[in-house]
Parts: structure tokens; C-alpha cells; sequence
């Protein structure tokens, strides 16, 4: 009998190391969701946006070992091998192989725990949880304990040991995976103990996506332990997720049928959305979902202002919206349209009674309604107010430079404050949109990116990481796409820009600008200075046929496009460095009397770029020389472009506030973001290229000649 707890130790390793979420698989938008009317113990009510851990789970105490007779260590037999052929063995699904080629290895040697840690991280059928948790312990420090934590449960799922012992497996810590969630709520249930099995599946029922098979069975096997106040909670986060189906299979279990058909037919643009709201059952009629469902049907008919009068009935805390997040979503499109037709009042309060909860979410409902008050209003002092709010929600580089250009904005309109104080502290962004605006605003012709210099302290610290010297096995045997993982963790762990820019020059070396570009992301985002190292150069080749300025241009499209990944396909079929269409590609090849090859677009970074280049140069002729246009119409296509020319003014030759003001008209989310990231990585890369950087013109001039 094994005297260890070893799934209970690496859960309970997890749950210290690391925020603690029900989330086993990654999310594109998670939405934050009310408390649920049980918590589990020790625990704060979960969010899906933010996950937390409570002071009380904080102070829990790692338990003694008890015995885990159902989960027995796994010990093949050692098999003569090394870390290649163990990580073959991997690769073609023979788990025993290559458990038995790492018992083979010295104890404490580096290839054993390459191999250790890339086993737990596997998630292959027949890999124990025993194995998982033993390589936990075994790997202190080493990347990955979140994904070992998910396999230790989704092993534990496949093994079903006894009640018992998943109970004790678990100890105070909630599950992280669907399957983690099921065995334990299974387990209590077993045990007589409903109760405590209702608290673990509430805050997974209430917001977690499903798919068709595991909601069924989850239903199927639980239907006597989940509440109707779960049902419903859970309806509504699907709604308001846009997941009509998953929201059906429970309008019904939470007496909410009526809400759930109006709030669908509005999703789906139903013919009969005006009659399915009509037929609401009464007591829904204050719920802020049918609020939500008929102020998106107006605003959809074009009766924005009757959409704005219904909005403001809304209330505001998080429990009545379930989703604040989604609130600000629809509250954020009805607020443009207003503006759209000259309702700026209306804009501006629907703006400012936000109940945005994600600090990047409410940063950018701020920013709205600031930006509404002084542009729109000119209303300094309001704006000011929103504006400075930015700043107390994120420190975040973007963020952070929007707050305070916005600031000597409103100061500069006549708020407090002195403008260019606001102004310098944006300039210290310099890689940021916003940052480098300030710094024209400042008379400053330059970018400071200066490449971090690591002391002999920090190439210290570096030779001596483990993980550093697994990255360099892992390359040396060929398996970079698992090297990869251990860049990518480690830059999200580094501290020093010293150590960072060692880690990316590891990644340049192998010419892997792809993870080179990661690393320096990955500091910058956390807010660390690290220069020049978040726009790295190399990844388009010398012998790219692009002269001038345009060798800037295609390294600001391909950082955003690709991330200087030259095999990206993206599910549109773009290919390469630049994201061309084959059917672009061959177009720009043959009026620039290139011969023509999909193959190369993916295996031919030069002349990828060569042709992106030659493709961008003639958006801009189109465009008259104007980079804005350009690069909205490379995100959303020229038609639409022209389409808010045509709505919003040409902003060509325009003062650069009014040129600043188009960008930020732009009703694309997603377009608006690119512009303003395509034009700030273009700047940082003529500074970088070129010595500088002119935001103040290429914004209100272009490319002249």
C-alpha cells in the first residue's frame, strides 16, 4: 500500500502555486458570473473571469499522508533507452515504453526529469495519476503544475478508485476539469453527502462550457443534486455567452421557458423576436436578462434611443447581470450608434453605467465614456474623471499610456493637471500607440528601446535554471515544439530583463523568431521594461526583396499577423509570414513578374515578405499614401474602409486629434485594436531600422511619394 497521497499532493502543490479555476480547457472569453447560494468551503464564490482563492484556502495546510491504496505508483521495468527514444515513445501513444525508458535514466539526471515532466504533461491514455502527482513532486519549480493538476484528474476519472480515496485525492481544493468535478460530486454522492457534492458542481454548472455528451450525462447523473437556481443561473451565462443550445437544455429545469425563447429569438435575429418578447411570462419582466434581450432587439431594429430608455432600467450589481462583461459588450455597440446619429448624451450615460468587471473590459468602458465626454461633450472634467479611473483599473502598458494621453488630452481641454506631466508619463511607454503619441506631443523625434544587458549575475542565474538547460536538450534531440513550452513558461516567470533577453536570444540562435517575439510579449505584457525586446528583428531574411521604409511596414504587419511564425495557416486559409491569401499571392506574383508557389508561402520566409510587401504597397497607392486606411482595410477589407470614409469622414490630410478620433470611431473592436497595433509596431521598427519614429506624420500624412 502506498503511504503518499500523491494525487492529493499535487493538487494541493497546485493549488498554491497557482490561481485556482474550474477552467480545464482554454477559453477565447470567459464572462464573470454571480456567487452562487452555497459556497464551496473555504472558498470565496467563484468568477469565471478572475478566479480567486480565499484567505481561508490560503491558510490551509498541506495534510498528512494517508494511504491511497486504490491508486498504485506505476513501475515498469527499466528499459535501456535515452531521452530521444523515450520521447519517441511519447509521441507514438506507448506510454509503458516510455515510463520504462525513464525508470532506465539515473535518478536525477536532466534527461529523467525531461522525460518526467513530459509524461505528466502528456494527458496520454494510460499514463497513472500516481505517475502525475510523483512527477509534481519530483519537479519542483518546473513549468507546467496547472496542466499536471488536469491530468492528475482526468486520470483519476479513467481509474475510478473508490469514493474514499477520490475524496482524500482532493482534500479542501476544488476541481480544475470537468472530469475532476464529476468523479468528486460522483464520489460525495456515493458517500451520502449531496450536499457537499451540490457545492462542488455549482460554480462548474452555473458558468462552464459544455459539450452535447457531457452536459447530458451531467444532467443524466446529477439531476437530483442541482438546484433550479443553478438551471437558471446557468441558462443565463450561456445566453448571454451566445450558446442558445446549451441554454435550452435547461430552460426548462429552471421554470424559465418563456425567458429562454425571447432571449434565443433576439440572439438568432428571429423573425418573431417582437412577438416572443411580447409573450414573456410576467415575473420576468423586471429580470435583467429580459431587459438585456429586448434592448439588443431595438437596437437591432435601429431604435437606438428606445434601446437606451430600456438599457437605463437595468440594474447594476453583478448578481442581477450574471454577466457584467456582456452587459458592457451591448452597452458598448448602442453607445457608438447613439454617438452615430449625434445622441451624445445618451452615449455617454449609457457608457458610464457600466458594471464592467474584468479590469481590461473596464478599462475600456472608462476609456468610452471619458472619450464621449471630452470629444463628443467637451466636458473636460468628466473625462478626466473616467480617464483616471483607467489608470487605477490597470498598470497594464496599453492601458496604462491610454489613461494618461487621455489625461494631458482633457487637461490640455482645460481640466486639472498639467498636460505634458501627463504626457510624460504615457512616453514612458514607448512601444504603445498612445505612448508614442505622447511622446510627439512632447517634441520627442525618438523611440528609447534600449536592449536589455544581462550582468554577470544574470547570466548566472540563467546557466544554472534547469529548465534552461531542458530547453537546450529538448532542441538539441529535435522536439522544439516541447522546448517551446518551457520558453513560454519561463518567460512568464522571469523577472529580469537580463535573464529575458538571454531566453530570446536562445530562441534567435535557432532562428525561432516565432518564440523569441513570445518572450518578449510575454515580459512586456507583464509590465516589465524590456525594450527593444518586445519587437525583435531577424525574422524576415536579408535577401526579402523590400528597400525603404518597407521593410518596417512588413515587420509591423507580421508581428501582429503571424507573430513571425513562417508556417502560420490561419483557418482562412492566410499563409505565412505576412497572412497572404494564396489567391493574393498569386495575383501580386503576376503583376510583379514573380513566378508563383502556395509551397513557399509557408517554406519561404523572403519571399513570403516580398510579396507582402509588394501586396501592402499597393493598399497604400490605393489609399493615397494613407497607413490608417491601409491598415483597416487589411483587418476588415477595403470596402469597409471606404464604408467609414464615407460615414465618418476621410481622415486624410486631417489634423492628427481628428485623425486620432477616426481611429477611434472605427466600430470594429478587433479593427480598431489592429490599427492602432500595426501603426505602433511600425514606429518602434523605424526606430529600431532607421533611428525614427514619426507618428505625427504617418498618421496625418502617410507615404508620400
Amino acid at each position: 500500500m502506498l503511504r503518499t497521497s500523491v494525487l492529493r499532493h499535487v493538487l494541493l502543490a497546485s493549488a498554491f502555486a497557482l490561481p485556482m479555476g474550474l477552467d480545464a480547457l482554454p477559453s477565447h472569453a470567459q464572462k464573470s458570473t454571480p456567487s452562487a447560494s452555497v459556497p464551496v468551503p473555504g472558498l470565496k464564490p467563484f468568477a469565471a473571469t478572475q478566479t480567486r482563492v480565499s484567505p481561508a484556502m490560503q491558510a490551509v495546510t498541506r495534510p498528512d499522508p494517508v494511504t491511497t491504496a486504490g491508486i498504485k505508483p506505476a513501475k515498469p521495468s527499466a528499459i535501456a533507452g535515452s531521452l530521444k527514444t523515450g520521447l519517441d515513445a511519447i509521441a507514438s501513444g506507448d506510454v509503458n515504453r516510455a515510463l520504462g525508458i525513464r525508470n532506465g535514466l539515473p535518478v536525477n539526471a536532466l534527461d529523467r526529469h525531461i522525460l518526467t515532466w513530459a509524461i505528466g504533461l502528456s494527458n496520454a491514455p494510460g499514463v497513472p495519476s500516481s505517475e502525475i502527482a510523483h512527477a509534481a513532486a519530483e519537479l519542483p519549480g518546473w513549468p507546467g503544475i496547472a496542466t499536471f493538476r488536469n491530468n492528475s484528474e482526468r486520470a483519476l476519472y479513467k481509474e475510478n478508485p473508490a469514493p474514499s480515496i477520490v475524496i482524500n485525492a482532493f482534500g479542501n481544493t476544488p476541481p480544475q476539469t470537468t472530469e475532476g468535478v464529476v468523479i468528486l460530486a460522483r464520489a460525495y454522492v456515493a458517500s451520502g453527502s449531496t450536499a457537499r457534492a451540490r457545492q462542488v458542481l455549482a460554480p462548474f454548472w452555473r458558468t462552464k462550457k459544455l459539450d452535447d455528451n457531457q452536459e447530458s450525462m451531467i444532467l443524466k447523473e446529477f439531476s437530483q443534486v442541482i438546484p433550479r437556481d443553478d438551471h437558471l443561473t446557468r441558462m443565463l451565462t450561456m445566453l448571454y455567452e451566445g450558446k442558445v443550445k446549451s441554454a435550452g437544455r435547461v430552460a426548462k429545469l429552471a421554470n424559465a421557458d418563456s425567458l429562454f425563447q425571447a432571449f434565443a429569438a433576439v440572439l438568432q435575429k428571429s423573425p418573431d423576436s417582437a412577438k416572443k418578447l411580447a409573450q414573456v411570462d410576467g415575473s420576468w419582466s423586471r429580470n435583467a436578462a429580459y431587459i438585456f434581450a429586448k434592448a439588443q432587439y431595438l437596437r437591432r431594429q435601429e431604435k437606438f434611443r428606445e434601446a437606451a430608455d430600456v438599457m437605463a432600467t437595468a440594474p447594476r450589481d453583478a448578481a442581477s447581470l450574471v454577466d457584467p462583461d456582456a452587459w458592457w459588450t451591448e452597452r458598448r455597440v448602442l453607445s457608438r450608434e447613439l454617438l452615430d446619429i449625434g445622441d451624445a448624451k445618451r452615449a455617454y450615460r449609457i457608457a458610464a453605467m457600466h458594471s464592467a468587471e474584468t479590469p481590461s473590459v473596464a478599462a475600456d468602458a472608462e476609456f468610452h465614456a471619458g472619450w464621449v465626454a471630452l470629444r463628443a461633450m467637451n466636458d473636460p472634467n468628466t473625462a478626466q474623471r473616467h480617464f483616471a479611473r483607467i489608470a487605477e483599473i490597470s498598470s497594464k502598458p496599453m492601458s496604462a499610456s491610454r489613461a494618461y494621453y487621455w489625461l494631458g488630452r482633457a487637461a490640455e481641454a482645460g481640466s486639472s493637471g498639467s498636460a505634458r506631466d501627463y504626457y510624460a508619463r504615457a512616453s514612458r511607454y514607448g512601444t504603445t500607440f498612445y505612448g508614442q503619441l505622447s511622446a510627439a506631443k512632447l517634441g520627442q523625434s525618438g523611440l528609447q528601446l534600449p536592449y536589455p544587458k544581462p550582468s554577470d549575475a544574470d547570466r548566472a542565474r540563467f546557466a544554472q535554471r534547469e529548465a534552461v538547460r531542458a530547453i537546450q536538450r529538448l532542441e538539441d534531440t529535435g522536439y522544439d515544439s516541447r522546448a517551446a513550452m518551457l520558453y513560454t513558461s519561463l518567460a512568464q516567470e522571469l523577472d529580469s530583463p537580463g535573464e529575458l533577453a538571454l531566453l530570446a536570444v536562445m530562441a534567435e540562435r535557432k532562428n525561432n523568431h516565432y518564440v523569441a517575439l513570445r518572450v518578449g510579449k510575454a515580459a512586456a505584457q507583464r509590465g516589465i521594461d524590456v525594450g527593444a525586446l518586445s519587437h525583435p528583428i531577424g525574422a524576415i531574411p536579408g535577401n526579402a526583396n523590400i528597400s525603404g521604409s518597407g521593410t518596417a511596414l512588413a515587420y509591423a504587419i507580421a508581428r501582429q499577423e503571424s507573430e513571425f511564425n513562417p508556417a502560420a495557416v490561419s483557418s482562412a486559409g492566410a499563409r505565412g509570414l505576412l497572412q497572404l491569401l494564396p489567391g493574393t499571392a498569386k495575383g501580386v506574383a503576376t503583376r510583379a513578374g514573380m513566378s508563383y508557389s502556395k509551397d513557399r508561402l509557408t517554406t519561404d520566409a523572403a519571399y513570403n515578405a516580398t510579396l507582402g510587401a509588394k501586396f501592402l504597397g499597393e493598399q497604400i497607392s490605393k489609399f493615397d499614401g494613407s497607413y490608417v486606411l491601409t491598415f483597416a482595410g487589411y483587418n476588415a477589407g477595403p470596402t469597409r474602409a471606404n464604408e467609414w470614409v464615407a460615414k465618418y469622414g476621410d481622415p486624410r490630410g486631417k489634423p492628427l486629434d481628428e485623425v486620432v478620433d477616426w481611429i477611434e470611431r472605427i466600430p470594429y473592436t478587433e479593427t480598431r485594436n489592429y490599427v492602432q497595433r500595426v501603426m505602433e509596431n511600425y514606429e518602434v521598427y523605424k526606430a529600431r531600422l532607421t533611428g525614427k519614429a514619426q507618428i505625427e506624420s504617418d498618421l496625418t500624412a502617410g507615404r508620400r511619394g
